[in-house]
């Protein structure tokens, strides 16, 4: 597999960042998580983010190839540039 480039890179870190303490570490409840801060996961219901509303926020792949059988208020992938959104992680 290729190398990611700084961009792509860059782009993944911050999707991935959204998602980020929204949901609590089975490890850490268990007792046994070893990432400490570097944990993904929540460590405790304090530590709990809300999941961000991605919808629309990339192009439905079935529209693209004329296959999506949802409306476009039905789908939750955007039918169309018009309808694509940006999330805050992406705004800031």
């Amino acid at each position: 597999m290729a190398a990611m480039d700084t961009e792509t890179k860059v782009l993944d870190v911050r999707f991935r960042s959204q998602c980020r303490k929204t949901e609590l570490c089975a490890f850490f409840e268990r007792g046994w998580c070893s990432k400490a801060e570097r944990c993904e996961f929540a460590h405790g219901a304090a530590q709990l983010s809300s999941v961000p509303d991605l919808k629309k926020t990339s192009l439905c792949k079935k529209w693209m190839q004329f296959q999506c059988r949802r409306s476009s208020e039905q789908c939750s992938f955007a039918h169309g540039a018009h309808e694509l959104r940006a999330t805050q992680a992406y705004i800031q």
